[in-house]
């Protein structure tokens, strides 16, 4: 999901739960989308760019299909352990227990991670149909899944990928011979 959609969601949840209850409500917005302050922090790291408008910008282009002599860089996932429900969940909970007044930023963070995780079966279901092998060069190297345009109908799909493949910038374009072969998958 992007910043946008987060925003749009935990801005309805928090009306609905905290009609009445302005801070509140404005924690739960807080919690729901400043969580993806690491996006931008691992952006810094992977590109030396400080600037807000570049990380955004990235965000655009990143899963787009690049036009012919597109070499802007992809830079693969920007998720750091901040989104792994099992590591944030339960001590934020534990402290909301012991705070009340931090239930509502605690609320929001789990409704962001929930909502980032409902294409997990999607994910999975591309892992496994890799067979352990990168959908575009067929290395048994470590998997990530992404979700990238499949030609010629320029649809979005989940495929897994090597990071080297990953990182490539032109390999799904249309003078590429793989944009035929995933093009034979079924729709995600």
């Amino acid at each position: 999901m992007n910043l946008r959609e987060h925003l749009l969601y935990s801005s309805m949840l928090a009306a609905g739960l905290y009609p009445r209850q302005p801070v509140a409500a404005a924690l739960l917005i807080a919690g729901g989308v400043l969580i993806d302050l690491d996006h931008l922090a691992l952006y810094v790291c992977r590109t030396g760019d400080w600037s807000i408008s570049g990380a955004l910008v990235y965000n655009r282009y990143r899963n787009r299909l690049p036009r012919h002599g597109d070499n802007r860089p992809r830079y693969g996932s920007l998720r750091s352990w901040l989104h792994r429900p099992l590591l944030v969940l339960p001590p934020l909970w534990m402290l909301a227990q012991r705070y009340p007044q931090l239930r509502p930023f605690a609320l929001g963070i789990t409704f962001h991670l929930l909502l980032d995780h409902l294409p997990l079966p999607l994910i999975w279901a591309a892992y496994l149909r890799a067979g352990g092998h990168c959908g575009h060069c067929g290395s048994r190297q470590p998997l990530e899944v992404y979700r990238r345009p499949r030609l010629p109908d320029r649809r979005m799909h989940w495929i897994a990928l090597c990071r080297r493949c990953a990182t490539k910038r032109m390999w799904y374009t249309d003078h590429n011979t793989h944009a035929t072969t995933t093009s034979a998958l079924p729709n995600d």
